[in-house]
């Protein structure tokens, strides 16, 4: 995922199997770290008790992060939100222990 575009891809062996898919991220105070991580778990619905919010197709990497649906015209609290299909084909494809990179 590039943070200064706003785009993540699905990239499997060096080739890209889905995106670029549009993207929000951490806003000020709460940004979302570039890392090379790796998914922990995912859970189709989600309830963030931290922020009282649903998060559906959430794919939980880099601790308390997760790729998950949300409005991506606003920025979050860390995690990443994408469009219903960006969030679903991530789910989807992914796996825990598979790669999560993130760049400037």
């Amino acid at each position: 995922m590039r943070l200064s575009t706003n785009e993540a891809w699905l990239v499997d062996n060096g080739r890209v199997v889905f995106g670029p898919t549009p993207i929000s991220h951490g806003k000020a105070g709460f940004e979302t770290p570039p890392a090379v991580t790796r998914v922990s778990f995912k859970r189709e619905f989600h309830w963030s008790t931290m922020h009282n919010a649903p998060m559906r197709w959430a794919t939980f990497f880099n601790g308390d992060m997760a790729f998950h649906v949300g409005p991506i015209q606003a920025q979050s609290h860390g995690c990443v939100r994408m469009t219903e299909d960006g969030a679903h084909r991530f789910f989807d494809y992914l796996n825990p222990g598979d790669i999560v990179q993130v760049i400037v």
